[in-house]
């Protein structure tokens, strides 16, 4: 049997990222491994196992946290050099209608907030400095549980020499849940009843 080689003749040839075959998915979330809610938004890098051109060593990532490390991934030994990156890997053949992966990475099921809860986060910011962000599947961001980074709401110092509103809205990326600290400002304003609202809308099920 035939397999692909890299154009140096030294082992498989290696494919960009693809979707998760059928076969891969039915494991993942059969085994509990993946929510079948993420399972959407992640991609796979594949590369054929040795002797057989129907089977394949797999891996499992999310393009939104590769883009938030801002981490090329070219194929699958990309992931070889980010082994942080991987959700799952294993293997799979598609003409035994075999698989065996393993979780390297669990991802957080996300607890929503309500306008309410979210409104209380802000209006409990007192010191100036002081911050709380939120989990966005919308903005300026990439990354985290919802696919688009966070909403960081941070408390501004006073300023006599101008006049300012209390809070900035930042857009940011999340990395390992947590944000980054690259900040993209979004708006001011003095009323935790806009910017609840502003986050709520935002704050909900991914869908990128």
């Amino acid at each position: 049997m035939f397999w692909k080689r890299n154009k140096d003749g030294q082992g498989p040839k290696l494919t960009g990222p693809r979707d998760i075959s059928e076969l891969v998915k039915k494991y993942l979330i059969s085994n509990q491994m993946i929510d079948p809610e993420t399972m959407p938004f992640l991609k796979a890098l594949i590369k054929n196992r040795e002797n057989n051109d129907k089977a394949y060593d797999i891996r499992i990532f999310d393009p939104a946290d590769v883009e938030a490390r801002e981490v090329k991934v070219q194929n699958y030994d990309t992931l070889t050099e980010n082994p942080g990156l991987i959700i799952a890997e294993g293997w799979y053949d598609e003409a035994a209608k075999k698989t065996e992966l393993t979780a390297k990475k669990v991802i957080p099921k996300m607890k929503f907030l309500t306008y309410n809860e979210i409104l209380q986060q802000i209006e409990g910011l007192k010191d100036p400095g002081s911050s709380v962000f939120f989990y966005t599947n919308a903005g300026t961001g990439v990354g985290g549980p919802l696919g688009r980074g966070a909403a960081l709401i941070k408390v501004n110092k006073p300023n006599p020499e101008k006049k300012q509103k209390k809070y900035t809205v930042f857009g940011v990326s999340i990395v390992d849940m947590k944000p980054t600290q690259r900040e993209d400002k979004i708006f001011d304003s003095d009323k935790p009843v806009e910017i609840a609202k502003w986050v709520s809308d935002s704050h909900k099920a991914r869908f990128c």
